[in-house]
């Protein structure tokens, strides 16, 4: 057995980060994609925390990120509305250059009324495969090629928003996909050619669901999480649970945003990673019935368990059967209440009404200033919990590579509702 040894680092509440020591002292280029948003700054974070290999980051976002950091030039780009030749031209009147990409540009339509999240699943990849593929014609024509091009897409990759699935989840080979309409796979196919066609290589990430501090992106669970909190706490409520005792009690694997900006500049840098699709989640076993007490005691509010009356739920049978782990009963969904619904409430918004007032909130971000708004923050929410199947992404394939880091959940939570309430989105713990 050939023995190896790596030297690892801890910060804050991440811990066993791997160190680049053959790559200190390189002074690369990085383009960041969809820097405004959760993933996207939290990656500009770790290159900006990492001088000795980072010399000129180009943080791109449709709305150019604000830059507090002379190594990053921020830019405005609409992968969308512009075609690659118009990108081109902005590439070239910014001096654009790269050793590494990271592409976490995202767009989500809204659904039509009454309808789930992610049910527009053709606008969904007619959006989303027109943003990378426009990138990577404008990169084609302007002759930038990088070493690495890091894509993330996410764990809806195995279908688990449509019922039970394989657990846990692996990084199949394309051939291994479970069938369905996922703008993620022409992605990954699209990247791949392109990389073979120009020589070089890709990584691409798959997170869980992801937490992170954010103004400018509302799809984010511990966002909705926080305003129920305090608004049951403005009401004298305790914490009830939407669902039943499956939901309560099984694992649901969560990424925090500032692990995955690390985990993206090892998946760079790695060379073993090339040409791999990669999970990235915590790594530390989470479940709701146990998070519950944890996020009422930051509130000093209560909170209650499932109902255990089954006659009280509301049972909807997802419609894919046999379900993605390919046999078996389709996925139940059993509902006491959901967030979407409880936000429509008036004594509700009155109350998240009444919090900004007090605690001097950003009124611009109020998730009720718009029906889309309210569906994205708390149907998000609803997506994440109801589920009573698992939901646990292995991160074997990554760790035999070196990846080492880690974070528990619940402290990523928390620091993330921190980090909002600095932000002014919610109130202080």
């Amino acid at each position: 057995m050939v023995l190896s040894a790596q030297t690892i680092h801890n910060s804050g509440i991440h811990y066993n980060l791997p160190t680049f020591p053959a790559h200190d002292g390189k002074k690369y280029t990085a383009i960041v994609t969809g820097a405004n948003g959760i993933s996207g700054s939290e990656i500009v974070n770790a290159l900006v925390a990492a001088p000795e290999r980072w010399e000129v980051i180009y943080a791109m976002s449709r709305r150019p990120p604000p830059s507090h950091n002379d190594r990053v030039k921020s830019i405005a780009a609409d992968f969308l509305s512009s075609s690659p030749e118009d990108l081109v031209v902005l590439f070239e009147e910014e001096g654009v250059k790269a050793d590494y990409i990271f592409f976490t540009s995202y767009v989500q339509p809204a659904a039509a009324e009454g309808e789930g999240l992610w049910s527009n699943t053709e606008d969904l990849e007619t959006v989303n495969v027109t943003l990378l593929s426009n990138f990577l014609s404008a990169l084609t024509l302007s002759s930038i090629i990088p070493t690495r091009f890091v894509l993330q897409t996410g764990g809806k990759h195995y279908a688990l928003h449509l019922g039970p699935t394989a657990i846990p989840m692996t990084e199949d080979t394309p051939a291994l996909r479970v069938p369905h309409s996922n703008f993620y796979f022409p992605q990954e196919d699209l990247l791949s050619t392109w990389a073979e066609e120009n020589k070089t290589h890709w990584t691409v990430t798959r997170p869980g669901f992801i937490i992170g501090a954010n103004k400018t992106a509302p799809i984010n669970i511990s966002y909705a999480l926080a305003i129920y909190a305090s608004i049951q706490k403005e009401l004298g409520l305790r914490l009830e649970f939407p669902s039943d005792i499956a939901a309560w009690d099984i694992n649901k694997d969560l990424t925090t945003a500032s692990l995955l900006g690390y985990f993206s500049e090892w998946a760079a840098l790695t060379p073993s990673a090339a040409d791999q699709a990669l999970n990235i989640v915590d790594d530390s076993p989470f479940s709701y019935g146990k998070f519950w007490p944890i996020l009422a005691d930051w509130y000093g509010i209560g909170y209650e368990t499932p109902e255990e009356d089954e006659s009280k739920y509301f049972v909807v049978t997802m419609p894919r059967s046999p379900p993605p782990r390919g046999f078996g009963k389709p996925g139940v969904v059993k509902i006491r209440f959901s967030f979407e619904a409880w936000a429509k409430k008036e004594e509700v918004k009155v109350a998240w009404e009444r919090i900004q007032e007090k605690e001097e909130l950003r009124k611009e971000l109020d998730p009720w200033r718009s029906g889309e708004s309210l569906v994205n923050v708390f149907g998000t929410l609803d997506a994440e919990m109801l589920g009573g199947w698992s939901r646990t992404q292995t991160m074997d394939k990554a760790k035999k590579m070196g990846w080492t880091g880690h974070v528990q959940t619940d402290e990523g939570l928390k620091r993330t509702i921190q980090k909002m309430a600095e932000l002014k989105m919610v109130p202080r713990l």
